[in-house]
């Protein structure tokens, strides 16, 4: 069934078994997910699609488009939860900055109950007698008080500079996470659908060999050929079906790997994608490279968390110079004593501190400041560069991933052609059998390498998305 309003769709699964494809485990490991439970979703108000098995069919499993795998994903993964709640506390901390520019407002009030002595202690020999004691009532205090600094040596400006390049930095690694989401998603995506079309590949293969077969066996029948060749055939087919299998085994455990990218207690399929031919990239090589090397999101995050460090260092330097702070307030005063009225009255101060000696913590703190500088400079050179590097091979995956594809549709073409002509020689007497055995596994051989040359293609450019931060 299918919906507008839902992301999944059902239809009936192939044949699933434990096997694991290492590719697709891989994938899977490192889409570090939680174990979410199936949801009522959109009927109960959530915006998760339910993904509940039908009843009618324990079969079927759901399907995905690329587009809402890439939304689920995104929705459930941990990483992406830890992204944002590091941009908030960076915002909170940047607030904060800003707030230490502004005075402090504080109140106090206090009560108190007691009595005192009143006269001296009498002395009778060795015995101190106590004196009278007199109940004195109840006292009140309460006051308002404000403070502002007027002057920290520069301390707040750095450290509000500071804040904000640390939440630059998070918002630059938010996006990078984003993209590596959708890229790990992305490979399982493909994962499913290169194996779905891995086994229509063998099941053609199997379809072949039991054609060869039959016709070994009918030349068997008309004394115009070897038991032999009987043999060869039913090798040949037996081969096929283990590729069968085996192709069956890796789309199930695919299956299930995108399941868990997805959020889902179980294997989900991947809609088919209609165009898989290369495309043309938006940017020249030299202009993808300097892109990768200036605003990819890993750069943007190392550069902006290195000028937060040097920003750092000014935050400590300014230990050295005085603090100025101006302190002002309004306090009432009421004893209930007789003869003494309430009392009242304003205060304000202004106070210098400037400590001559902290016994050299000021210059541990600039040093490691400074220390922390330099390691931040550092990464964000080699991220720089690291980038640009990675920028480069990820492009020359996809030039020759497409490459790739040009040349195996060129193969299928001719082995095509090959496999056709061989049967028809061997029908014909004029061939062996090892010669149409060997024109079909040319055939699988080159139909497997167009799809792998197909996904590797898209795989590559969902890597050099992710490594540029954005679609190219």
């Amino acid at each position: 069934m299918s919906s507008s309003a839902h992301c999944l769709t059902y239809h009936t699964s192939y044949s699933r078994s434990p096997a694991i494809r290492p590719l697709a485990l891989a994938a899977g490991a490192l889409l570090v997910t939680a174990c979410i439970a199936p949801v009522r979703g959109m009927a109960q108000g959530t915006g998760v699609p339910d993904v509940q098995r039908q009843e009618s069919n324990p079969d079927s499993i759901p399907s995905v488009t690329l587009a809402e795998a890439i939304q689920l994903a995104t929705r459930i993964n941990p990483a992406v939860t830890q992204s944002i709640g590091q941009i908030r506390d960076a915002r909170a901390a940047e607030r904060a900055a800003f707030g230490a520019y502004l005075p402090t407002l504080g109140v106090a009030s206090s009560a108190a109950r007691g009595n005192t002595l009143q006269g001296a202690s009498a002395v009778s020999g060795n015995v101190a007698l106590p004196s009278s004691t007199r109940l004195l009532g109840n006292t009140y205090s309460s006051g308002i008080s404000s403070t502002v600094p007027l002057y920290t040596g520069g301390r707040l400006g750095a450290d509000r500079t500071a804040a904000a390049e640390q939440r630059k930095a998070a918002e630059a690694s938010d996006v990078a996470v984003h993209y590596n989401v959708a890229l790990l998603t992305k490979i399982a995506y493909f994962e499913v659908l290169r194996s779905a079309e891995l086994m229509v590949v063998a099941q053609a293969q199997v379809a072949q060999a039991r054609q060869g077969l039959a016709d070994a066996q009918s030349r068997l029948h008309a004394g115009t050929t070897t038991r032999s060749d009987v043999l060869r055939a039913t090798v040949a087919l037996s081969n096929a079906e283990d590729s069968l299998v085996t192709a069956q085994t890796e789309h199930a455990s695919n299956q299930y790997a995108l399941g868990r990218a997805v959020g889902h207690e179980g294997p989900v399929d991947a809609t088919k994608i209609s165009n898989l031919e290369p495309t043309p990239i938006a940017l020249a090589r030299d202009s993808l490279l300097r892109l990768s090397a200036l605003t990819a999101p890993s750069v943007r995050s190392a550069e902006a968390s290195a000028r937060a460090a040097d920003a750092g260092i000014g935050a400590a330097k300014s230990q050295y110079l005085p603090s100025l702070l101006a302190t002002g307030g309004y306090g009432w005063l009421d004893q209930h004593l007789p003869a003494i009225p309430g009392a009242s009255g304003w205060m304000f101060q202004v106070g210098v501190s400037y400590p001559l000696f902290t016994g050299f913590q000021r210059e541990q703190t600039v040093t490691l400041a400074e220390t922390q500088a330099d390691a931040a400079r550092s990464i964000a050179n080699d991220t720089r560069r690291q980038a640009r590097a990675d920028a480069e091979q990820a492009l020359g995956n996809v030039q020759l991933a497409a490459n790739r594809i040009m040349l195996a549709q060129g193969a299928v073409q001719a082995a095509q052609e090959d496999l056709r002509v061989q049967e028809s020689r061997y029908r014909a007497g004029a061939s062996t059998f090892l010669d149409e055995v060997t024109s079909q596994l040319a055939l699988a051989q080159a139909e497997t390498a167009l799809v792998n040359a197909r996904y590797d293609y898209q795989i590559a450019r969902a890597e050099l998305n992710a490594i540029v931060g954005r679609e190219l």
